[in-house]
C-alpha cells in the first residue's frame, strides 16, 4: 500500500513540497497469540503432495505427549510423565530413555509438528487482509528463503491460529505447497493419556527406535 504524506499548506511557490513514502515493510513478531497453553489436546493434520499425516498432542501440566501417525497401526508416541518414554501403538511396546538424545524436546517438536501455528514466533511483514465467519486471516511475506506466501487463519473465539497454507512461488506462479490444520482443540485432557497400558512391553531403546515416525519438519 502507498503511504502519502504532504506537509500542510504546500502549494505552487510556497516552498512547501509534498513527499510521497515508499512502502514500509516492517518486520514484525505474529500480531497474534500462540503461546503453548499448560493443559490441552489437540489433532494437527499436515498435507503436503496429496498426503496428509494426523499428529496429536496433548500437555497436562509437566506431562505431555505427541502422537505421530495418529489413529493408524504405526502410531508412534513421544510421552514424558515420571520418565521420558517411546510408544508404539502397533506393537503394544514401550521404552524410556535418558533425557538429552532429542526425543523429549517438547517445544520445538510441537512448533514443528504444527508449522508455528503453536510456539512459532517468526518474525515476518504480517498483513490483515480480512474477517469471516469469526476469523481473522493474515498474509505474511519476507520470510529469508525462496519466494513464499504463507496465509494464517486465527480463530476469533478461541484466540489463537487454527491454519496456515504455505504457497510456494515460481516464476511467478502461486501454488499450495503445505497446509497445517488444527482440530478439535480441547482445554480439559484425560490424565490415561499419559498412562502407558498394562499389556505394553517394555523393549530396549534400540528396539524401539525401528518403529518410530519421525515428526514431518
Amino acid at each position: 500500500m502507498l503511504a502519502l504524506s504532504a506537509c500542510s499548506g504546500a502549494g505552487a511557490g510556497s516552498g512547501n513540497t509534498v513527499s510521497v513514502a515508499e512502502p514500509v515493510n516492517t518486520k514484525t513478531e505474529p500480531p497474534y497469540q500462540n503461546a503453548e497453553a499448560e493443559t490441552y489436546q489437540v489433532e494437527v493434520a499436515q498435507t503436503r503432495g496429496g498426503r496428509t499425516d494426523i499428529y496429536q498432542i496433548a500437555r497436562k501440566g509437566d506431562k505431555w505427549r505427541v502422537d505421530n501417525a495418529f489413529g493408524t497401526p504405526e502410531q508412534t508416541s513421544s510421552l514424558h510423565t515420571d520418565k521420558d518414554y517411546v510408544v508404539s501403538a502397533g506393537t503394544k511396546t514401550y521404552a524410556d530413555f535418558e533425557s538429552g538424545h532429542g526425543y523429549d524436546d517438547r517445544a520445538a517438536t510441537v512448533e514443528a509438528v504444527t508449522g508455528g501455528l503453536i510456539g512459532g514466533r517468526t518474525e515476518a511483514v504480517y498483513d490483515k487482509v480480512g474477517v469471516q465467519d469469526g476469523k481473522t486471516i493474515y498474509r505474511i511475506t519476507g520470510i529469508p528463503g525462496k519466494p513464499t506466501e504463507t496465509l494464517i487463519t486465527v480463530d476469533d473465539k478461541l484466540g489463537f491460529p487454527v491454519l496456515k497454507e504455505l504457497y510456494k512461488i515460481e516464476n511467478g506462479i502461486r501454488t499450495l505447497d503445505v497446509t497445517y490444520k488444527l482440530n478439535g482443540y480441547k482445554t480439559e485432557v484425560d490424565d490415561s493419556l499419559f498412562a502407558i497400558p498394562k499389556d505394553y512391553k517394555k523393549v530396549p531403546l534400540e528396539e524401539m527406535r525401528k518403529t518410530l515416525v519421525p515428526p514431518k519438519q
